[in-house]
């Protein structure tokens, strides 16, 4: 399977992005590249895939346990990609970056990325803080061997701009309540409230990638869809990227009930002059729609705990992070023996205070 390795223009080693810095540094020479330098050094290499695309030739073997063969171009070595969707990972023998170019080439090209700006430091310490206040933590989680299984992810989502048109209408309710000698008076007005307009929506992801990390990607949105940039490979030298595995046609029912839900409270929340308001019907359809196709960086780490797996993530642009920890039986069992212990001399003192008197 063909690769990309972007080596340095002044050593030859592998190049990899630093999130910290924006730009494409060498661990080995510390020189460090723009991206306009990279494009005026190597031409224009994402075009010339694009038109050279070439279909993957898979065994059998490959095909059956869903896994590719690539060969590193900094060592030579052949080593297998994971699952059929990766795009981007490294080589086990060497660690270079290796990008899987035809994952990536025809109709699997990104119209847009963002770039990480968390680097992988800053991610770890985000996470070490997370942790920070939870107290029945496993003693050994946060330990460096922990840590090191943090590891940058590109995803794949679509990105849609759709122009709606439609409207609500409900029933409001305006209550007024006085008193007039002993009498308690309530006068309920009831007002047919209608709703309509146009609604634009610009940029709003869904995941194009069918797999178990599919709740986390929905919870570490939103991005800042102002520093979208054209996509180019060289992005994911240093990181892992996955290529989508759901098209258009398997997301759209499910698009549409989002946006439908998010038009809906986007109406709901011009009512604001009742004291009660119920939504009767809606009516909403499509004018325009545009989908693309881009990558967004995720700071992604799995662990097993007791036989049970748990997940964390961090959005690798704002550093919005979900996470399920996993809970220390032992610590657990410690704080209720103490509270207890705390009640039972609690209660010794109390009923010693009731005798003396």
């Amino acid at each position: 399977m063909e690769t990309i390795a972007y080596k340095c223009i002044n050593c030859g080693g592998p190049l990899e992005y630093n999130a910290a810095k924006q730009k494409f540094a060498c661990e080995y020479c510390r020189s460090e590249f723009t991206e306009q330098q990279l494009k005026d050094h190597f031409g224009n290499l994402d075009e010339q895939l694009h038109e050279d695309v070439r279909s993957e030739e898979q065994s059998e073997e490959d095909k059956l346990y869903g896994t590719a063969l690539f060969t590193c171009q900094s060592c030579g070595a052949e080593v297998i990609a994971e699952t059929t969707n990766t795009a981007a990972t490294f080589c086990v023998y060497c660690h270079s970056p290796v990008v899987l170019s035809n994952r990536l080439t025809g109709q699997f090209k990104p119209d847009k990325v963002i770039p990480f700006k968390i680097s992988e430091q800053d991610a770890k310490d985000r996470f070490k803080k997370f942790c920070g206040k939870k107290i029945f933590l496993p003693k050994d989680f946060l330990s460096s061997a922990q840590l090191d299984m943090m590891k940058g992810v590109y995803y794949p989502y679509w990105l849609i701009d759709s122009d709606k048109d439609g409207g609500i209408s409900g029933t409001g309710k305006k209550i007024r309540r006085w008193t007039e000698g002993d009498y308690e008076y309530k006068e309920t007005k009831i007002y047919r409230v209608v709703r309509e307009g146009k609604i634009k929506f610009t940029g709003y992801p869904h995941t194009a990638l069918d797999d178990t990390n599919k709740k986390a990607l929905k919870y570490v949105n939103p991005y800042d869809d102002e520093e979208f940039r054209p996509f180019t490979m060289a992005y994911l030298s240093g990181f892992m990227a996955e290529k989508r595995d759901l098209e258009r046609n398997q997301v759209q029912s499910e698009v549409d009930k989002e946006l439908k839900d998010y038009a809906k409270k986007i109406y709901e929340d011009t009512v604001t002059d009742y004291d009660s308001y119920t939504t009767d019907n809606m009516h909403i359809s499509t004018i325009t729609e545009k989908w693309e196709y881009g990558l967004m960086p995720v700071w992604l780490m799995t662990f097993k705990y007791n036989g049970k797996d748990y997940l964390y993530a961090m959005n690798g642009q704002t550093g919005k992070n979900y996470g399920e920890l996993p809970v220390s039986k032992g610590k657990l069992a410690a704080f209720g023996i103490g509270m207890f212990i705390l009640a039972a001399v609690i209660m010794f003192f109390i009923m010693g205070g009731a005798s003396l008197l």
